[in-house]
């Protein structure tokens, strides 16, 4: 075995690995490091000026690239800027590596952090090098952990000394382990009996749909069953938007939500928790007589909240594939010809969603500030068809999807934590993976201050996202939340939000001109359409700051 630092055994497994961006906020802790990134010119380091931005540029590429992302921390209180969104990771099951550097390990009796203690509430593994000799051994495992489902973010500390120290080091990458596993061919069986013999089967999909297999199946089998579909967590396209057959997303606060679950007779749900939602609500969502079937690679997943009959592992996509196979030779005349019929039903409901935004639409049009459902068709009418979009605008988020309709896989991704900040880097992740691709960013204004500091990213690379700043002035998705907590517990809807609002104004324009990046302000349909068409075309980061309406 070859004699090598630490130091450079960790960037060399990094290159074994095929990392060819981190995204670091370095600091003293990471100065070995730091001294000899130089002869790793194939590493392309990317500066953030704060750490969620570090983590949502590794969240956006992940998505975007299937690639695993890593993420260079600075000891406890700079990684401690980063374990919000990390949470959000280790929910959702984004795999990442995020490393951070730690004092000496012969610092005892002065005192160290235990920096792989603190991350491990919210990593799938964590751990410390304290020694050259660990150094590829553990991130050979971090990859491999990261990568293999379940997914998630695996966090690893590097003590001082084990940077500096000589070992003898070989460099041998992780494996590549297969993970789109079948299902169990009985359990398919039982499952498509269930949807044979439905009169009201519905189907859920989660993001695992698409990370897992993707949507193909998914649509083979709602069209075969005549099922609607739906998204639950679905923030990327697990399903075609623009399909008769979908209907939308699930938020398990709202009363039609709660009435589409209990409703049906069969519910697939693949790829998506179920049901998760912040607010207590006593009872089960779905019904006594209702059969679930539950399909997912992660099984801590199946069970975990309401009771399944029925739980199947396996990649999601995949599983829907064969239970689509399997239906098609099941089912007989009567049974086909129930489900034209649902899916006649659930065709004009879908056209029926989406003339209803349309309307809504058209009326906010003529208004100043816009609407969000005028701003996201804006949007719709203007991007090009080559377009990603990393929709992170919370509260006007769901105008944004509908309007786009996003049916083609690799072009939509969402947001999917419970923190927000995560649009600003986001964009710039999805940007790297897509270099010849316009990417948009909709962020909303709360958000977007979480992660300003995206911007100096942006104009320091010239990543040329195009950012559309939601901006309302408020946490109006705090507002939202209110009328949900009033609602639930049976109280009068809040006549005040306090704390909510942003009275002095918040001037995105102001802040781009700051970092260099151009930035204009509308306020008009016709203005924003000008504005985002020319920010497109021109090639170069660009902020607009779009007032909207933040009226509940």
């Amino acid at each position: 075995m070859p004699k090598i630092a630490g130091k450079h055994a960790l960037l060399e497994m990094f290159r074994a690995e095929g990392v060819r961006h981190m995204f670091g906020q370095p600091g003293t802790s990471e100065a070995p490091m730091m001294d000899v990134m130089p002869d790793y010119p194939d590493i392309g380091y990317y500066l953030v000026l704060q750490e969620g931005v570090s983590v949502g540029m590794a969240e956006g590429y992940a998505r975007a690239s299937g690639e695993v992302p890593l993420v260079s921390l600075h000891i406890d209180n700079g990684m401690a800027n980063g374990l919000s969104l990390m949470i959000d990771m280790k929910y959702s099951g984004t795999p990442m590596v995020l490393t951070a550097g730690n004092k000496d390990i012969r610092k005892m009796a002065p005192g160290r952090s235990d920096l792989a203690e603190m991350a491990r509430p919210f990593a799938k593994w964590s751990t410390e090098i304290t020694h050259a000799e660990q150094m590829a051994s553990v991130m050979r495992r971090a990859f491999q952990e990261a990568r293999t489902a379940p997914t998630g973010p695996v966090f690893v500390s590097v003590s001082a000394n084990a940077f500096d120290d000589i070992a003898d080091i070989d460099i041998l990458p992780s494996t590549n382990v297969r993970q789109l596993p079948s299902a169990d061919e009985n359990a398919i069986e039982e499952a498509c009996g269930l949807v044979a013999n439905a009169e009201r089967p519905i189907l859920i999909v989660g993001d695992r749909v698409a990370e897992f297999g993707g949507a193909e199946g998914a649509v083979r089998l709602a069209e075969q069953g005549g099922m609607k579909a739906y998204g639950h967590n679905s923030t990327s396209m697990n399903f075609p938007a623009s399909h008769p057959l979908w209907q939308g997303g699930l938020n398990m606060r709202t009363q039609e939500a709660v009435d589409a679950v209990r409703d049906a007779d069969v519910i697939i749900a693949a790829g998506c928790p179920v049901f998760e939602d912040f607010f207590f609500q006593p009872g089960q969502f779905v019904a006594a007589e209702t059969k679930l079937v539950h399909i997912d690679i992660n099984p801590g997943e199946i069970g975990k909240s309401e009771p399944t009959d029925l739980g199947i592992i396996g990649a999601p996509g995949v599983a829907l594939g064969q239970m689509a196979d399997q239906l098609g030779e099941m089912m007989t005349g009567a049974q086909i010809e129930s489900a034209k019929g649902r899916a006649e039903s659930a065709a004009q409901l879908s056209m029926a969603r989406h003339e209803a935004f349309l309307d809504e639409a058209a009326k906010g049009m003529t208004s100043s500030p816009m609407s969000p459902a005028a701003m996201g068709k804006v949007m719709a009418d203007t991007m090009p068809e080559d377009v990603v979009v990393f929709n992170d605008g919370v509260s006007s988020s769901g105008f944004v999807l509908e309007a786009l309709q996003p049916s083609t896989p690799g072009s939509y991704f969402g947001c999917r934590g419970q923190a927000i900040g995560w649009g600003m880097g986001a964009t710039l992740g999805v940007k790297l993976a897509n270099p010849d691709r316009p990417v948009v960013g909709v962020v909303g204004d709360g958000s977007a201050m979480m992660t300003i500091q995206g911007l100096y990213t942006s104009a320091n690379y010239n990543l040329p996202v195009v950012y559309v700043m939601c901006n309302n002035s408020a946490y109006r998705v705090l507002k939202v939340n209110m009328n949900h907590y009033h609602r639930l517990n049976d109280m009068p809807m809040p006549n005040h939000y306090f704390g909510f609002d942003f009275p002095a104004e918040i001037d995105f324009v102001a802040q781009a001109k700051a970092y260099g990046i151009r930035g204009e302000r509308v306020e008009r349909p016709d203005d924003f359409a000008k504005a985002l068409d020319g920010a497109i075309k021109s090639g170069e980061p660009a902020v607009l700051d779009v007032i909207i309406d933040g009226a509940l």
